[in-house]
C-alpha cells in the first residue's frame, strides 16, 4: 500500500511477529520526515516445519527473520527510505543485502555500553556487526526529520495494524 510519494527522509520501519498458532508476520512501514506513513507491507503468515527446525538449529530464527521475511518485504517495497530501523536484533541480518542503512533501535538502559552505538533521544541505535559507518549515514537522516519522534513507536504502529488485518480476516 502506498500513501504518497516520500520525502527525502523516509525511514523503514520493520517487525516480526510470532503467534504461537498462525507461525510469523513481518510488517514494514516507511514514514515520511514528519512521521507519516507512505508504504506499508506484511506478509501472509510463515510457519517453518519440524525438518526445517532442526537442520537450521539455531541459525533458523535470523533466516527466517532477515533473510526470508524482512529481505522479501523490502524489496517488494516501490520506496527506498534512507535507513531501515528494527526492533528485533535477528533482523538486523538481513543488512548484507540491502544498499540503504539499517539500525537496531532499543530504549537506552542504565549500565549498558554505548560504545559503537549512536544515542537518539533515550534510544540507542547499532548497526549490523560489519557496517559501523551506517551510524554516520542514520545521523545525517535524523538530522533531516522534520519532526523528533520516537523511533520504537511505529513498531507499535506496524503490530496493530496486522492485528487489525487478522481480524479483518477472520
Amino acid at each position: 500500500m502506498s500513501f504518497s510519494e516520500p520525502g527525502t527522509a523516509a525511514v523503514g520501519f520493520l517487525t516480526v511477529i510470532e503467534e504461537k498458532s498462525h507461525g510469523l508476520f513481518g510488517g514494514y512501514l516507511i514514514l515520511n520526515p514528519a512521521g507519516r506513513p507512505v508504504e506499508f507491507h506484511c506478509t501472509a503468515p510463515v510457519k517453518p516445519n519440524r525438518a526445517q527446525e532442526i537442520l537450521y538449529g539455531p541459525t533458523l530464527k535470523p533466516y527466517l527473520y532477515g533473510e526470508q521475511i524482512a529481505r522479501t518485504l523490502i524489496q517488494k517495497s516501490k520506496i527506498m527510505p534512507r535507513m531501515v530501523c528494527f526492533d528485533q536484533e535477528c533482523v538486523l541480518c538481513v543488512r548484507p543485502f540491502l544498499s540503504t542503512p539499517a539500525v537496531l533501535v532499543e530504549r537506552r538502559e542504565e549500565n549498558v555500553s554505548e560504545s559503537g552505538k549512536l544515542r537518539w533521544k533515550d534510544q540507542l541505535l547499532s548497526p549490523f556487526a560489519e557496517f559501523n559507518e551506517d551510524l554516520t549515514e542514520v545521523q545525517a537522516c535524523l538530522k533531516d526529520l522534520f519532526i523528533e519522534f520516537d523511533l520504537l513507536e511505529p513498531f507499535d504502529r506496524i503490530r496493530d495494524a496486522i492485528a487489525e488485518a487478522q481480524k479483518a480476516a477472520g
